[in-house]
């Protein structure tokens, strides 16, 4: 179990004996040996790679809600780790900004959500927008990889049956389904106080709606699942 590697996106320049040795040199023949990285769900050039690299390997997304999804990805942007909206100081939090040896500051921590309605904020729009097109996503993977090596699950179904949620995950990956972490049932990288989605502007959230309505309905026609809820 290895997180958010991003070794397909970033650092595949430096081979696959750098990424075996780096990352997975423990390894003993375990059934599974687990590459979280949320960046090959949206990367094209990923998928190919990993095609390519690794035509056995098992692919697996969990999808939250896209319009709630956009929010907190501009919130663990521009609030959470920003000390003056309320964010703690850390090392390793994931964000590359908390890593630098001495963080930026100005305008760019102020950047309001509603920028991506502006019409040229194509680049704000294809960083905090495009991750959520889910159906467009997982057509384009199932381009490369067979519907019975991609295990698609819902972030409101672990809300409501963590465990049911688990034991399926762990049946398609072929590891014992009856296991049980001790973490099943608590808050693991828990929002920053005030990172709330029901904050949205309502005419804001309107326009995210509309604008992932029509791949929503892709996605429930790809998994079978009806995503009124959603809309």
């Amino acid at each position: 179990h290895n997180d958010n590697l991003n070794f397909f996106v970033v650092h595949y320049h430096e081979g696959l004996d750098w990424y075996q040795q780096r990352y997975f040199a423990e390894w003993r023949g375990e059934k599974a040996a687990i590459d979280f990285s949320n960046s090959y769900l949206i990367s094209e050039l990923a998928l190919q790679r990993i095609a390519r690299d690794l035509p056995e390997a098992q692919l697996s997304c969990i999808l939250r809600n896209p319009v709630e999804r956009a929010y907190l990805h501009w919130a663990h942007a521009y609030y959470k780790s920003d000390r003056r909206y309320g964010g703690e100081p850390e090392t390793d939090s994931g964000n590359p900004l908390d890593a630098a040896p001495e963080r930026p500051e100005g305008r760019l921590f102020q950047l309001p959500l509603e920028v991506v309605q502006h019409p040229n904020g194509w680049v704000w729009c294809r960083m905090m927008l495009e991750p959520g097109l889910y159906g467009f996503h997982l057509r384009q993977m199932r381009h490369y990889f067979p519907a019975e090596r991609i295990h698609v699950m819902l972030y409101d179904d672990l809300c409501v049956d963590p465990q049911g949620v688990l034991a399926r995950y762990f049946e398609f990956l072929g590891v014992d389904a009856a296991f049980r972490p001790g973490c099943l049932h608590r808050d693991i990288n828990p929002d920053a106080p005030g990172a709330d989605p029901a904050s949205l502007p309502g005419e804001l959230r309107t326009f995210l709606a509309a604008f992932y309505r029509e791949d929503i309905a892709e996605l429930e026609a790809l998994i079978g699942r009806d995503l009124s809820a959603w809309r």
